[in-house]
């Protein structure tokens, strides 16, 4: 048994930290506490690490509110998603509120932002019900 808890620790605390190589920050941008290995999200093609699921949790919740934290994320990703500058509407079609950063949706090669993750899901279960509601949207030549 001893050998077989030898071997785990060999194999298994390697992957652990390799894993946690993979996040581009050391610190979690919650917390400032150190990354830990699998506590990781996938934002704007940058694996972002954190120290436990509840950190996570939030940053998935409100990912604008937290990415300035993270000095190791490219700058250019954060102008890409500079607070629905490359939407072609200001307001969400589904509740008229503001569009908020990194909310967006392609649709027939325009960009149409949204405030929420639900609005964002909503759309994309049913486009068609929603883009008459982006008086932004140019139909002709776009499809």
């Amino acid at each position: 048994m001893k050998i077989l808890m030898a071997l785990l620790a060999v194999v298994v605390v390697p992957l652990a930290y390799a894993a946690a190589d993979e996040a581009i920050n050391k610190k979690c941008p919650i917390t400032g506490k150190d990354v830990v290995a699998g506590r990781t999200v996938e934002y704007k093609k940058q694996t972002i690490g954190f120290c436990c699921m509840d950190c996570v949790n939030k940053f998935e919740e409100k990912p604008e509110k937290y990415i300035g934290k993270v000095k190791e994320f490219k700058k250019s990703s954060v102008s890409e998603i500079s607070l629905g500058d490359d939407a072609i509407n200001k307001k969400c079609p589904l509740t008229g509120k503001d569009v908020v950063a990194g909310r967006t949706v392609e649709y027939k090669k325009q960009v149409i932002g949204f405030c929420c993750m639900d609005c964002v899901n909503k759309f994309e279960g049913d486009p068609e019900k929603y883009i008459k509601k982006v008086k932004e949207f140019k139909k002709a030549g776009v499809e």
